[in-house]
């Protein structure tokens, strides 16, 4: 087999998964980035002596190939402490819906889910299964009668950044939502690195060939390769596996006609979090979701949830993490809703650091029933191109890796 360079663009959580599995099969990764540091949206932010995470934090069930890579690079995992939805435990939160037990209601979905997961694989043309993966999550529990785990997605989607229920599509949740990811939510089954996501991603990346601040101007691509100008120069390329969300690789390339439909049929959404200190917060559970702002989705910027970080500060306040979807809000709206939220509970609290993140692709209803499954997978080997990253999978980092696994495998088989 001919030792291939491959190109990667965005050294995020995809790009960097990519680089490996190249080298793993014997081939050369050069990757772009196009900021000064790597990690993409797992950024770890330094507050004194200690750390937050204020982009990737939980490693669930299926994190299995992360977090063997976390092993061997010496970063450790500490369980995540109890969390909350409505200041009950999760899972009673998720019981008090009507119906079956929730193992029945959850042996169902996972079966179910996975039907789909299957018929979008096989027949993403047919209009029966376009017709039901352009369904909301809602109205495909409702059909189904899980009330149950219903509940179980206030938890899932919206508190993890990932939209609402009323709005995200059964097609793109069945992609990654599985049973390894529903024991991890509804148990608490949820780790986080102790050395942080920032220091893993700088450990597991040190043996690659990485270009920072290698804004890409441009690029030709064909059927023989790929060029890609850059402001310190020409590169050329047997293949090129792009991270980045297809509107940014847009303003690289002219787009075949999948990738068109690609960029057309997917609707980024906006995510803020902020580090917070307070004298009188939670103490006693880590994690804390409210169901008010994770079911309406007229409450845009309401406060999704809160996390608790570490020990307490000289002066004796802690620090805690909050979300919000913050799409088409300022930051001083976002700062004045949030401590509007934090107050209603009886708080008092300050705001330190807020970083706002493109974050969530989330697939439109109108495109998945017209086709999008099958735009996501012929956009894949054109030009030389394949993609990876959150448009094409999902925030989820297994999910993410997952995919760039893929590519890179798919990329050996046709060129090698």
């Amino acid at each position: 087999m001919p030792r291939l360079k491959i190109a990667v663009i965005g050294a995020g959580p995809g790009g960097l998964s990519a680089a490996q599995f190249i080298r793993d099969c014997g081939h050369e990764a050069v990757v772009f980035e196009k900021e000064s540091r790597i990690g993409g949206k797992s950024f770890s932010f330094s507050n004194g002596d200690a750390f937050n995470e204020m982009g990737t934090c939980y490693t669930p069930r299926q994190h299995v190939i992360v977090k063997r890579w976390m092993r061997q690079h010496g970063i450790h995992l500490r369980r995540l402490g109890e969390a909350r939805y409505d200041d009950a435990p999760v899972v009673d939160y998720v019981k008090k819906g009507a119906g079956p037990p929730l193992a029945v209601q959850a042996l169902k979905f996972v079966t179910e889910a996975g039907k789909l997961r299957r018929k979008i694989a096989a027949a993403p043309e047919d209009k029966a299964v376009r017709a039901e993966a352009a369904m909301t999550v809602d109205e495909w529990l409702a059909r189904l009668k899980l009330p149950k785990l219903d509940l179980a997605m206030h938890r899932i989607l919206p508190a993890q950044g990932y939209g609402y229920a009323k709005e995200v599509t059964i097609g793109q949740t069945v992609q990654w939502c599985d049973f390894d990811l529903l024991i991890s939510g509804v148990l608490n089954d949820m780790h986080m690195p102790v050395e942080g996501w920032s220091e893993f991603w700088e450990r597991f990346s040190k043996r690659f060939d990485i270009r920072l601040e290698a804004n890409v101007l441009g690029l030709d691509r064909n059927e023989t390769g790929v060029t890609i100008y850059t402001q310190n120069g020409t590169d050329k390329f047997d293949a090129m596996i792009s991270s980045v969300p297809m509107d940014e690789f847009a303003r690289l390339a002219t787009l075949a006609p999948a990738e068109e439909a690609v960029l057309t049929g997917v609707d980024w959404q906006n995510y803020t979090t902020t580090l917070v200190a307070s004298k009188n917060w939670f103490t006693g559970a880590q994690v804390h979701g409210y169901s008010r702002a994770c079911k309406d989705p007229s409450l845009r910027g309401a406060m999704l949830g809160s996390r608790r970080e570490g020990e307490a500060l000289e002066d004796g306040a802690r620090l805690y993490v909050t979300g919000q979807f913050s799409n088409s809000l300022t930051p001083p709206e976002l700062r004045e809703i949030l401590l509007s939220d934090i107050t209603a509970l009886g708080v008092q609290a300050d705001v330190i650091y807020a970083r706002t993140w493109k974050y969530f692709p989330q697939y439109n209803a109108d495109a998945v029933g017209a086709g999008l499954f099958s735009a996501l997978r012929e956009a894949q080997g054109g030009r030389r191109t394949w993609f990876t990253g959150a448009t094409f999978s999902h925030e989820l980092v297994s999910s993410v890796v997952e995919r760039s696994r893929l590519s890179v495998q798919d990329v050996v088989k046709r060129l090698g």
